[in-house]
């Protein structure tokens, strides 16, 4: 009798793993298509919601592929071991389990915005994860009980591989940043708006006024301004260098109001030189700075996968938030700069 009651508890465990898992994937499904679908966002707020705003981040893919598309891949694959491979069910629970926690941490943490889709996943994995627990345990031939001490490790392992590249990635960025010559804000801020642009690129002096809101409605963080010139663009390196020599030669309010005067005259910026180059005079030294700080800028984009203007790359500390392109609302980028 008690083993026929043990049976048909681990037939109900598995019926819930069953049933949990094929939620998972409707629920994955459904988060997917909220990306494409406005009348589904709905459900978690809208355009302006949190998981409109997580799904923008670059954390929202993995290797190119939304995220959402590795948590199908993982209930499959899950449902296929509880079918076929049930040594593997508590493992792949456990591995589940820690990606789910970086990507808690990385709402918590990072970029401080909450997905509900995301939080419901999160808890769709910890529902799993109990329950394979508790189905293990009753398969004690499958997973001896004396190696149930791995299943934190795996979570922490799992966690690990997620979390790893973005510290990584943190460090490998660093250096670059400390770089700042052309800012304006509070440098001791630990959110920063570093934005990419070119002196003739029409978004980007569309994106100008947006800028202006933002210092005005946030003097609290640093504003650091990048070159990014267009290959196309051919007095965009003469603009690029008269700036920069500005702001080496006579300081970064100089810099300020040269690069304000460069987009005020972009129609005839060619003509506006002209006048302007006259009054820096262009030493070796000076040229070295000015070819080392645009070099940093472009291998920055480089390794920011930045390939337009304007470009807006959003920090917290050393870790990135947001990497918005194109012509942006300040209010959009506004949404990113929680401390």
């Amino acid at each position: 009798m008690k083993k026929r009651n043990q049976t048909e508890a681990k037939d109900r465990l598995q019926t819930a793993l069953y049933a949990v898992a094929l939620f998972g994937v409707a629920l994955t499904i459904v988060t997917e298509l909220s990306h494409y679908y406005p009348w589904i966002l709905k459900a978690c707020g809208g355009e302006a919601s949190g998981c409109a705003d997580v799904a923008s981040t670059p954390f929202s893919r993995i290797f190119g592929v939304s995220v959402a598309y590795w948590g199908l891949l993982s209930y499959v694959t899950f449902i296929f071991a509880l079918r076929y491979l049930p040594a593997l069910v508590l493992p792949m629970a456990a591995f589940m389990l820690g990606a789910e926690f970086y990507f808690l941490w990385i709402m918590a943490s990072v970029i401080k915005i909450y997905c509900l889709f995301c939080l419901i996943q999160f808890a769709t994995v910890m529902v799993l994860f109990i329950i394979a627990m508790a189905w293990a345990w009753r398969r004690a031939g499958l997973f001896p009980k004396g190696l149930f001490w791995a299943t934190p490790l795996i979570v922490f392992i799992s966690f690990a591989v997620f979390a790893a590249p973005v510290k990584f990635f943190a460090k490998k960025v660093e250096p670059m940043m400390t770089q700042m010559l052309t800012y304006e804000g509070d440098p001791k801020s630990v959110l920063r708006v570093e934005i990419f642009s070119d002196y003739e690129c029409g978004h980007c002096k569309k994106e100008e006024p947006e800028i202006e809101k933002l210092k005005a409605a946030r003097p609290d963080i640093l504003i650091v301004y990048r070159d990014y010139i267009i290959g196309s663009h051919q007095v965009s390196p003469v603009a690029v260098s008269y700036a920069n020599a500005i702001a080496f030669t006579k300081g970064r309010e100089a810099f300020l109001a040269a690069r304000k005067s460069l987009f005020e005259n972009q129609e005839r910026l060619y003509s506006f030189l002209q006048l302007a180059l006259p009054s820096v005079e262009f030493t070796e030294d000076l040229k070295n700075k000015v070819n080392a700080k645009v070099e940093a800028d472009r291998d920055l984009a480089a390794t920011l996968g930045v390939y337009q203007t304007p470009t807006m790359v959003i920090y917290r500390g050393s870790e990135l938030v947001q990497k918005i392109s194109g012509h942006a609302q300040s209010s959009e980028i506004e949404r990113f700069l929680k401390k």
